[in-house]
């Protein structure tokens, strides 16, 4: 038991497989985050994204609103500062929530912004699986430069007790999980009047440097990333 009970930092691989219009496996070895697409004529994945890398930011955010009545207060009022505030590509946050862990991390690595699943009176530890779900995917979004975490504390730093351990998590770009996250400490990101003062003076910055276009964006946004292809 003691060989499976570990951190996820200690992971050596780790890797999903999503099911659509093509098939894509995320996989990571801990030397970058890098995605592969089936080519059904040769029965064989080909490398089609090397080194992916999860944007800074993002103005997606993905989370069952539909839980709303059961988040304590500070997760309610994260997700309607999510709704007030812009992300600091300066563009108004949208809600995409498909209801699978993987199509919507898989969505939020590619085009940025945050999915999480945060504790509620139902599930006051969290809902995901730590040693076999959030920590794999931990690893992969960490890989691609991204963050995960439960709220507090890094996901690859906990140490599971029981093989079923469950835990808030929320993944994605190093801005926005870090603007959510921030409700959870002590002194909250929107009490702060420098760090709304800093934010602002940001978002006019990332505004007149973005290379973003919403033509290179689908709005269905799941499998269809527009990244360039090895080769």
């Amino acid at each position: 038991m003691d060989d499976v009970i570990q951190p996820g930092k200690q992971l050596i691989a780790a890797g999903y497989a999503l099911y659509g219009a093509a098939t894509t496996l995320m996989f990571s070895i801990g030397d970058g985050l890098h995605g592969f697409t089936l080519d059904p004529s040769l029965n064989e994945f080909i490398l089609t994204h090397e080194n992916i890398k999860v944007p800074y930011t993002g103005h997606q955010y993905s989370v069952n609103e539909g839980r709303t009545v059961l988040y304590d207060e500070r997760t309610r009022e994260m997700l309607q500062a999510l709704k007030s505030q812009p992300s600091l590509d300066g563009k108004k946050r949208q809600l995409r929530y498909v209801g699978s862990l993987v199509a919507d991390v898989h969505r939020t690595i590619m085009y940025g912004g945050v999915y999480m699943y945060p504790q509620n009176k139902n599930n006051p530890m969290g809902q995901v699986k730590l040693l076999y779900e959030a920590a794999p995917i931990a690893f992969l979004v960490a890989n691609g430069g991204g963050q995960a975490l439960t709220g507090l504390d890094p996901i690859l730093e906990l140490v599971p007790t029981s093989i079923h351990d469950r835990v808030p998590v929320f993944f994605g770009s190093e801005d926005d999980t870090n603007f959510c996250t921030g409700f959870y400490r002590a002194s909250k990101p929107i009490d702060d009047p420098m760090f709304t003062l800093r934010r602002t003076a940001s978002i006019i910055e990332y505004s007149k440097n973005s290379i973003l276009d919403d033509d290179d964006v689908e709005e269905d946004g799941i499998l269809c990333a527009h990244l360039p292809q090895v080769g």
